[in-house]
């Protein structure tokens, strides 16, 4: 990269197809930092495209672009640039500063720029908080409640959906393994809409539960239109279907005290 022509009254850059500098003059080094040896360096990125798209082959009439330029006093200003390409594929250009009237817009878009970084940031911390909160909402949407040592129930609360089936399916799983149930609940009473991925996590759960550990699952509370759905999963083989929870403990409570006797 060479330096020449110290009395020239404009920034001047010569460059090859490649960006590469390879002379300037005394103003164009006063007014953009070349430390890296091309046009990248001192060009924003969109007008970077811009003068690619617009670039000449040798031998045609000079061309004048507005680009947005990262000079020494500030990280954004707009020149007018007048490019002319010779017959070496060498793009020769001198860069105009636009009036003041500009300063003031680019000004704020500066201001725009560094408000849309700062939203961005805090939507990405409200959409994690809100994942936090979804998760934790499922966790709570599908409890393990032991209610003997050989009996524990698994009440689930609104929507069956894949999301809440995978949360609860692990702690599900989890706290199953961590003791010896001979009958395993599920609740549904309080179920509300069913999704087709939801329905099928949950009979997956209840085939690996019942695979794993050879327990009685038993279905209770449920309405007409899950029991519709339930029926395309022929599940009659996995589970056993009961009306209510205090059916299912009457009878508990009614063996346990007959075995006692």
């Amino acid at each position: 990269m060479q330096y020449f022509d110290q009395t020239l009254p404009l920034a001047f850059l010569k460059a090859d197809r490649n960006g590469e500098i390879l002379s300037y003059s005394t103003l164009a080094r006063n007014s953009f930092d070349l430390s890296d040896g091309n046009l990248k360096g001192i060009i924003d990125e969109e007008s970077i495209e811009k003068l690619v798209r617009y670039s000449r082959e040798p031998g045609v009439e000079p061309v004048i672009l507005e680009l947005n330029m990262k000079t020494k006093d500030a990280p954004l200003a707009l020149f007018d640039v007048h490019i002319l390409w010779d017959s070496d594929g060498c793009a020769n250009m001198i860069f105009l500063p636009k009036d003041g009237s500009n300063e003031v817009l680019m000004k704020k878009l500066l201001e725009l720029q560094g408000r849309l970084a700062s939203t961005d940031f805090e939507l990405l911390e409200k959409k994690e908080e809100l994942e936090q909160v979804l998760l934790r909402l499922n966790q709570l949407s599908g409890p393990f409640v032991p209610l003997s040592e050989s009996m524990c129930l698994i009440p689930l609360f609104g929507d069956i959906t894949a999301d809440k089936i995978n949360v609860i399916s692990e702690s599900c799983l989890k706290s199953v393994f961590a003791g010896e149930y001979d009958e395993i609940l599920f609740d549904l009473t309080a179920v509300g809409e069913v999704e087709d991925k939801g329905i099928e996590k949950f009979t997956q759960l209840i085939k690996t539960l019942n695979f794993m550990t050879g327990s009685i699952i038993k279905l209770i509370g449920i309405k007409p239109n899950l029991a519709k759905v339930l029926n395309n999963y022929k599940l009659d083989e996995w589970v056993q279907l009961d009306q209510s929870l205090k059916q299912v403990l009457t009878v508990y409570l009614d063996r346990k005290e007959h075995g006692a006797s």
